[in-house]
């Protein structure tokens, strides 16, 4: 039975739980950092680039014919994370998480017995996104604040130190291991991987979990008197609408370099394993900017901390486009930039969201924020190897991306200033 809420309790009171000992909390942030270390993002997403030639050179396709895969992925993802936070609110997270892990292992499993079929490829992929969107941020740190409340973000980013780790060493082992094993029996063996590390990662969390639990009404109770807008509302003024399309633009721009960014180097001459060392330095740039991008935004105005992190996105570009592209060191240093601009958006997104639209419908509207930045994170691998198809060159592509992220830095400065800050100097 839930507790009664009186009328004037935040849905942050739904927060608070039951005193935990410091080590439990541990435990707690250790397991859904190892199961976002093991999920969707690090064991599928980071190392499609890595295997990109070598999936198009089995079935002799071209680049965009198998950058179908990371795009319905994403597309997946979009429509996965909203549906996996719809049933945890009636099966509860953990149900949730455990299915995610079982079935994007077996999705995975079905991609290394891909037949030459678009549909097909283009179907597992949707459907590792889709169950996948489980294993990501979407999931498991959908749970921690029911532990946290005062060191929530704290907890936050030392969990998405997983998903930097696993992003850094996984195109690294991709790339070793492709040696010995083809595309095909890597996939295999990763959804094995996924499957038992993803488990131990859920178990390790959830058999440490408070488990006290509030009823829908509680919820709607609570929001119901919270400060905010609500989504409708906030669609109606310009804030949503820039905030998505920057979101759009930015992630289209930096996924569609990351993805492509071992082939690019491989065509540099530069070999598969400088591409596959950037890819992982991509993975360890997000991991900085996870862990130290809520410190700054709790002290620096949220928009130039944006505009600052897309113009360090654009810096990886220039390198791209220019002469410095042919010296490894350099290629390491963009794919590192790439990093910590798209990693900055984790936390990005739902603090501006919160900061702009307030708490009262937080939920709804940073889910189509997210969904936003998904698909163009979706739409990026795509249009990159079309234009390299097309043209046969990624020169074109890298300098859209760049005039995308100077455009970003720039339009995100629009938002102007927090609505509360307006309010109280009126």
């Amino acid at each position: 039975m839930s507790s009664p809420l009186s009328t004037k309790m935040m849905p942050s009171a739904l927060e608070a739980v039951s005193p935990i000992s410091k080590a439990t909390s541990i435990w707690i942030v250790c397991g859904a950092a190892i199961g976002l270390m093991f999920g969707f993002g690090p064991m599928f997403f980071s190392v499609t680039g890595v295997f990109l030639k070598p999936m198009a050179a089995t079935f002799g396709w071209g680049r965009a014919d198998v950058a179908v895969l990371p795009m319905f992925s994403m597309v997946g993802t979009a429509l996965g994370a909203p549906v996996g936070g719809f049933l945890a609110d009636r099966l509860g997270w953990s149900k949730v998480v455990a299915g995610a892990i079982v079935f994007m292992a077996i999705s995975m499993a079905a991609l290394a017995a891909a037949p030459a079929n678009h549909a097909y490829f283009a179907i597992v992929g949707l459907l590792i996104g889709f169950f996948g969107a489980g294993t990501t941020a979407a999931g498991y740190l959908g749970v921690l604040p029911r532990v946290f409340d005062k060191r929530l973000g704290m907890a936050l980013g030392f969990a998405m130190i997983g998903t930097g780790l696993g992003g850094f060493l996984a195109p690294i082992a991709a790339n070793r291991f492709g040696a010995m094993m083809d595309w095909r029996q890597w996939y295999g063996a990763s959804a094995l991987v996924a499957l038992v590390l993803g488990i131990a990662a859920h178990r390790l969390m959830f058999r440490n979990l408070p488990a006290q639990q509030y009823s829908a009404a509680d919820v709607q109770a609570a929001a119901s008197v919270e400060a905010g807008l609500t989504l409708r509302e906030a669609m109606r003024g310009y804030r949503f609408w820039l905030l998505a399309s920057v979101m759009f633009v930015i992630s289209g721009a930096i996924l569609g370099g990351f993805v492509h960014l071992a082939p690019f180097a491989s065509d540099r001459g530069l070999g598969r394993t400088v591409g596959a060392e950037a890819a992982g330095l991509v993975g360890a740039g997000l991991a900085i900017a996870r862990v130290g991008l809520g410190v700054v935004l709790d002290r620096v105005f949220g928009p130039f901390v944006a505009c600052a992190a897309f113009l360090v996105g654009a810096l990886g570009f220039v390198i791209f486009v220019t002469s410095a592209s042919h010296v490894p060191s350099m290629i390491l240093l963009a794919a590192l930039l790439l990093g910590i601009s798209t990693g900055s958006e984790g936390d990005l997104i739902p603090f501006l969201a919160r900061r702009y639209f307030g708490k009262r419908s937080f939920g709804a509207i940073y889910g189509c924020l997210f969904g936003a930045a998904t698909l163009g994170g979706a739409a990026g691998p795509f249009v990159y190897g079309l234009a390299f198809d097309r043209l046969h060159s990624y020169t074109l592509v890298h300098e859209v991306s760049l005039a995308a992220c100077l455009l970003g830095a720039v339009g995100i400065l629009v938002m102007g200033r927090y609505p509360a800050e307006k309010a109280g100097n009126a």
